[in-house]
């Protein structure tokens, strides 16, 4: 069962990009070094193959035994009620639940009295995209069937190795109905179907791009750099930072803990801030950084009024480190995903913001 949920959590981290949701407003920190430290395709946000290989390695090491038996952690309350309103539409205590089960099952994290209150705020977040996506492609008269449905759903089950029809009977052993599965796959469907359509065709790349894309490759190439990931907390809702810390030097899964709770804008990508030069980020954060090295977990460090946790991915020297320069296309393909990325991101930043959500817990 274990591997089973290394490999959920696996697709977690990857569909989270768009729907992870940011609870803080991380543009007075750094907003341009942030933005600077993913434009360039050699350097983009987990661009490297090595430290991709290495994270995939990582992920699959279990560091600790598996219960022999789930048992749920009770984060909404007894009896049945109305936990929360997304636009007037009403999401009882029982499904964030079973939500929070699944949570367990996907991501292989225990939920216990220290990360309950993260883990509640996480699903709730979640179940707010859900709900957007869900609304807004009624909106726009844009559907899923069921065959597709079903599709997408024995497609995990081959893509994770597991015989067809089996995955049920692991979804009741964690206390979750196959509808909240099927409804999660049915708003990414959706969501694709969404960005597809609105955004698509909205992007266009011209040719004094690729030559600016190109005379910045030319210049990271010969800039040292460090590749950092970030866990960002409120001081606010820093309680139990320390046994974060603790964990994170402890559970090989940094960019799946930093998908899943961190409220910086990174969070969606695992928490890869990118690759950064020394000096760019803020003293107390440049301090941190260039004292570890390959694989180290810093401390938690305050500024202004988060605490950051940083992991060092890799280290690129420029004069031993040698990178081949992509084609054009590669170029062209590059800049049109990272349009497409800020597109979407805004669009779900946008209907976010807008959503009327109600807590009742």
């Amino acid at each position: 069962m274990r591997k089973l949920g290394i490999f959920l959590g696996l697709i977690t981290v990857l569909t989270a990009y768009t729907t992870a949701v940011s609870a803080v407003d991380v543009s007075e920190v750094d907003r341009e070094i942030r933005s600077a430290a993913s434009k360039s395709i050699m350097f983009k946000r987990g661009n490297s193959d090595a430290p991709q290989a290495e994270a995939k390695a990582e992920q699959k090491e279990p560091t600790k035994p598996t219960q022999p038996m789930f048992r749920p952690y009770n984060l909404f309350g007894t009896g049945y009620k109305i936990a929360a309103t997304i636009n007037g539409e009403m999401v009882s205590n029982k499904d964030l639940q079973q939500r929070a089960n699944l949570f367990a099952l996907t991501t292989g994290i225990q939920i216990n009295n220290k990360n309950r209150n993260m883990v509640a705020n996480k699903v709730l977040q979640n179940t707010v995209d859900e709900k957007v996506k869900i609304q807004e492609a009624a909106k726009q008269n844009i559907r899923v069937t069921d065959e597709e449905i079903k599709e997408a759903y024995h497609n995990f089950e081959r893509s994770n190795g597991i015989p067809a029809g089996k995955f049920q009977s692991v979804l009741r052993q964690y206390q979750v109905s196959q509808k909240v599965f099927l409804q999660q796959i049915k708003a990414n469907l959706l969501w694709n179907k969404l960005v597809g359509r609105r955004l698509a065709q909205n992007v266009d790349v011209s040719v004094k791009e690729v030559e600016d894309e190109f005379a910045h490759i030319k210049k990271d190439m010969d800039t040292p750099k460090y590749m950092v990931s970030e866990i960002v907390i409120k001081k606010k809702d820093a309680e139990h930072i320390d046994e974060l810390v603790e964990i994170l030097r402890n559970d090989k899964r940094f960019e799946l803990y930093a998908a899943q709770f961190s409220q910086s804008a990174s969070a969606p990508s695992g928490g890869k801030l990118g690759w950064v030069a020394p000096g760019q980020l803020a003293a107390p954060l440049d301090s941190a950084i260039r004292k570890l090295k390959t694989g180290q977990v810093s401390n938690a460090i305050p500024y202004r009024s988060d605490y950051y946790i940083f992991k060092m991915d890799k280290i690129y020297n420029p004069l031993k480190d040698k990178q081949e320069m992509p084609s054009e296309e590669e170029v062209r393909n590059f800049i049109k995903g990272r349009k497409m990325d800020e597109l979407a991101n805004k669009y779900i930043r946008d209907l976010r913001n807008r959503a009327v959500v109600e807590k009742k817990f």
